[in-house]
């Protein structure tokens, strides 16, 4: 990432937050090593999973009508939906997307050349056809989370369509990002970004010291029926 950008990262991101209250400088020792860290995380996202689809739906019933064995029809989950923090922090999300628009166009064009054409026009099909033809301001992926003074034990991201990407932002040192079937430890500083596949790889990042939060964007599997269909 240019130099110029990564510098204003973690000064922006103070600024979207009005302050640093929300970030804890964590400095691990023997007499605090057990002691929960706040991790606040938000979720910007679009969702696809409890849709329901219409596929073999009979044409001549109104779907208010349409009964599958002894259930009704699943009437108010037909599109996709966004997630209850774009409702909630709206404000927040239109100040990160104003201050960070130039990271995530580049983070794009990064990705554009970088990525397997496949694998990057996977995910374009999905950004490209959200309902309403709402723009995804972190093209090719549709979400951002952002998990705040992060620390995450191994896991996968089962809903994580293809890949995801992590950018590391702030003032740390440590929290390296672990990929345990791949046998990697990658030491992220601010500005740096991994992408991987979430939903296969198991991952989770390591002890830190300082302020850390890190910028996540995916994509939901579930879209993988919205465009089919």
């Amino acid at each position: 990432m240019p130099k110029d950008l990564k510098d204003l990262l973690y000064p922006s991101l103070v600024a979207c937050l009005d302050g640093p209250d929300l970030f804890s400088i964590w400095l691990p020792s023997p007499a605090n090593e057990n002691l929960p860290q706040p991790f606040d995380c938000l979720h910007f996202s679009w969702y696809n999973r409890y849709t329901t689809k219409g596929n073999d739906a009979p044409s001549d019933v109104h779907l208010y009508e349409l009964h599958l064995g002894n259930s009704r029809t699943n009437v108010w989950q037909m599109l996709p939906y966004t997630s209850s923090d774009m409702a909630e922090y709206g404000q927040l999300f239109d100040r990160l997307v104003q201050a960070f628009q130039d990271v995530f166009l580049w983070i794009g064009s990064a990705l554009q050349v970088h990525l397997p054409e496949a694998e990057y026009s996977a995910l374009v099909q999905v950004a490209e056809s959200l309902p309403g033809n709402v723009i995804s301001h972190v093209e090719p992926f549709i979400s951002l989370v952002v998990n705040i003074n992060a620390q995450t034990a191994a896991h996968h991201d089962h809903f994580d369509k293809n890949l995801c990407l992590a950018l590391a932002i702030g003032n740390f040192s440590g929290g390296g990002l672990v990929l345990k079937e791949q046998g990697l430890v990658l030491e992220l500083q601010n500005g740096d970004f991994a992408v991987f596949r979430s939903s296969k790889a198991t991952h989770f990042n390591l002890d830190y010291a300082g302020v850390w939060v890190t910028f996540v964007m995916q994509t939901d599997v579930g879209f993988d029926k919205w465009t089919v269909e």
